[in-house]
């Protein structure tokens, strides 16, 4: 009975915790009173009573540790990831920008969660039931990845495309380089629908509608950007349509297969949205 009080008592704990999270845009400093001076004291309440003194004497250190990755280390470099994200979307982007990706090429992304994934598996490394000098050396790791990572970051600040309402397609790439196709070099524009099927069973992998808009310039150059099947997507397919008409531009759509189109019809249903403009833009019936 004891030891399930004492679980119970970490379950309450890490709820408590969690509101903080979720406030902490709102109200700093109460839900960082929450976490630090009521989360975390009833946390290592539950372990005390779990067990007893004797083991919170011997392992205190690493429940702490335990705590501090859940509850600031997870959350934070992931914050740290989107935080970064929206103030390099509000930096560079402007009025002009109709669409704006934070990254030149697709892969630079999967960097950075490529280095967010490897610092929470160096973080672990309290856990490991290795020798002092291994640990050390991860400790040192996590160190040195951590100011690969900031680096990383501080050099690709710079890079970024969009498409621009006046200039065109824009790419700026992390070395200072910047190219831009002007609208009167872009030969047709074509919007491609299509889904994407689920490979698994995985709830983490669904079968989901997509669109692109694509590009193809006078030298036979293609150039993709991918929306949703959103109101704020299809306002960008929108407004990208009348720039096109504006520009003498031939705007065209693919039409779906009877397979994307009940996806289409069906993820409508799902997200409830209103067909009707969607019908619109796509060109179905």
């Amino acid at each position: 009975m004891r030891r399930i009080f004492g679980i119970l008592l970490i379950i309450f704990s890490l709820f408590i915790a969690l509101g903080g999270l979720l406030t902490l845009g709102e109200d700093y400093k109460a839900s960082l009173f929450g976490i630090f001076f009521i989360s975390l004291p009833l946390y290592m309440v539950g372990h005390i009573v779990r067990t007893n003194m004797w083991q919170a004497k011997q392992k205190g250190l690493r429940w702490i540790w335990a705590y501090i990755y859940v509850v600031g280390i997870v959350p934070a470099l992931f914050l740290s990831y989107e935080g970064y994200e929206d103030l390099k979307e509000q930096t560079f982007s402007n009025n002009y920008f109709l669409l704006f990706e934070s990254t030149s090429t697709d892969y630079i992304g999967g960097l950075s969660i490529g280095f967010i994934l490897l610092l929470l598996l160096l973080f672990l490394f309290p856990f490991y039931e290795t020798t002092r000098k291994i640990r050390r050396f991860i400790a040192i790791a996590a160190v040195v990845v951590t100011g690969a990572y900031v680096s990383y970051q501080y050099m690709m600040w710079a890079d970024y495309r969009g498409i621009h309402e006046i200039n065109g397609l824009v790419t700026h790439h992390w070395n200072g380089e910047e190219q831009i196709v002007p609208y009167e070099e872009i030969a047709q524009i074509a919007v491609q629908p299509h889904v994407k099927y689920a490979r698994s069973k995985r709830p983490s992998d669904k079968t989901f509608f997509e669109w692109r808009l694509i590009f193809m310039t006078e030298k036979d150059e293609i150039i993709t950007y991918r929306l949703w099947l959103n109101d704020i997507s299809l306002s960008k397919g929108n407004r990208m349509k009348q720039l096109a008409h504006s520009k003498n531009i031939p705007f065209h759509v693919i039409p779906m297969t009877e397979k994307e189109h009940e996806e289409f019809d069906f993820q409508l249903e799902l997200k409830k949205l209103d067909s009707q403009p969607y019908y619109l833009f796509f060109e179905v019936e």
